[in-house]
């Protein structure tokens, strides 16, 4: 076959539905409450920059990288989170780093920044390697040809590590972290819409904060605990949390401080890992990309669990892993409000303004990628990665507001994938819907349903 008829061969990859107009306000509200992917209209993916309006105020969907990287990094500060977006995570005092802005949040990353620094997760790694075998076992169990929903178990993996993570083997976190894995669920309009400052409290009411109280009380014991001098148990991401001290001052966060970003990094734990349900969803439509992680996998790992050291020799399987968050990005839409007028690549963007940088539009538009709905994990091998600008792959943000937990994920993934794909294929179940769904995050709305094959 040839690369031509190859690639007319590709099958078609789920997407929601794509207006082929730009959409009124209220035709926006109305599907982007049940999927803002579909308020992504035809233009946003041939033009780097569209000026649309929304309730009244300039709205900007920016895609060239030149003003991607304006806006996520060299003027930030003039680009704070929309207010909608902010008091959907208002935990407890809204410290966390999804709610706080300026001096505050810059005070959150300096302190939570290490906690995550990719070398403190060295430790935790034969703790993620026990939980992918615990998956292994319950998959080793389902009868052949017997349909499972991917996601479901790849759920199992996720609350087990993200628990061991979190607070080690206290199990007093499992009902937040699996609370916080579905947050914030169904948007309501009252999410939506432009909100009164007198009516702030009751936004942030309806949102995290109403989430946030029943954890608190148990969060607050887990702190104490670890603030005692006396704590002997493990040095997990709470103990580490209560430990990190300001670079700057020497200050520590206080206890609500503490709660907020608790539930912050619980909620923002899960997001990233998403991923895994859409790894094995392409695989299965692609079985010449599987095979060849398959025979990387084989050939470095011999048919044993990964080593730390490993890792970064399976290049294939993280050129897979990129390929998948760029055609299902964790984080599809971050939304920004403009504190002072500016200038982006040319266009004169207003105070007051919305601008929206789309992971879900940059990863998928025609003027920055060839083919850019096919799936081709070759287009991150390490020459093609070096010749394209940085800001037009982007699945976890860039520049100071990064998500933190990104080299964490990236090891979850890397691991899960390693030791599932010498055990197992996966099958999609026939006839079975598939659509992606995002706002916070990204997931297939009625999962992805397959059947086992042992190799």
């Amino acid at each position: 076959m040839s690369v031509a008829e190859a690639r007319e061969a590709a099958p078609i990859l789920a997407m929601p539905p794509r207006a082929t107009r730009p959409l009124s306000t209220v035709q926006i509200l109305k599907v982007g409450l049940t999927n803002s992917l579909s308020a992504c209209d035809e233009q946003m993916f041939d033009e780097l920059i569209v000026e649309r309006r929304f309730f009244g105020r300039p709205a900007f969907v920016i895609s060239d990288p030149g003003g991607v990287k304006h806006v996520l990094q060299d003027n930030y500060d003039n680009y704070p989170r929309l207010d909608q977006s902010r008091r959907i995570f208002h935990f407890g005092s809204g410290t966390g780093m999804l709610c706080a802005e300026g001096d505050a949040w810059r005070r959150h990353r300096r302190l939570i920044n290490p906690t995550l620094d990719y070398r403190a997760i060295q430790a935790d790694m034969p703790a993620l390697v026990g939980f992918v075998e615990n998956v292994v076992r319950h998959l080793a169990a389902v009868p052949a040809g017997e349909e499972i929903d991917i996601g479901k178990v790849v759920a199992r993996f996720i609350s087990a590590a993200t628990c061991h993570l979190f607070a080690g083997g206290d199990r007093r976190i499992a009902p937040m972290v699996e609370e916080l894995a579905h947050y914030p669920g169904k948007l309501s309009l009252f999410d939506v819409l432009p909100v009164p400052a007198s009516l702030g409290f009751v936004a942030r009411y309806f949102g995290g904060r109403a989430v946030a109280q029943q954890f608190e009380p148990m969060l607050r014991e887990l702190i104490t605990e670890r603030r005692r001098q006396d704590y002997a148990g493990s040095n997990d991401m709470m103990w580490r949390l209560t430990q990190a001290r300001d670079r700057n001052t020497g200050d520590s966060l206080s206890d609500a401080e503490l709660c907020d970003e608790a539930f912050t990094l619980a909620n923002t734990a899960v997001t990233p890992l998403r991923v895994l349900s859409w790894i094995w969803y392409l695989l299965a439509l692609h079985p010449t990309v599987e095979q060849r992680l398959h025979a990387e996998i084989d050939e470095v790992l011999g048919g044993q669990v990964p080593a730390w050291e490993d890792l970064p020799k399976l290049v294939y399987l993280r050129q897979v892993v990129d390929e998948t968050m760029r055609l299902y990005p964790p984080l599809p839409v971050m939304m920004r409000t403009v504190a002072e007028d500016d200038t982006v690549c040319g266009w004169r963007i207003p105070r007051n303004a919305i601008v929206t940088i789309a992971p879900w539009i940059i990863h998928r538009h025609r003027k920055l990628w060839e083919e850019p709905d096919r799936f081709d994990p070759d287009r991150f091998n390490p020459e093609a990665t070096a010749a394209r600008s940085r800001y037009e792959y982007i699945p976890f943000s860039i520049g100071p507001h990064i998500c933190t937990g990104a080299p964490l994920s990236l090891v979850e993934i890397a691991t899960a994938v390693a030791i599932l794909a010498q055990r197992f294929r996966f099958r999609l179940v026939p006839g079975h819907p598939i659509e992606p769904v995002g706002w916070t995050s990204l997931r297939p709305a009625r999962g992805i349903r397959v059947t086992i094959e042992r190799r």
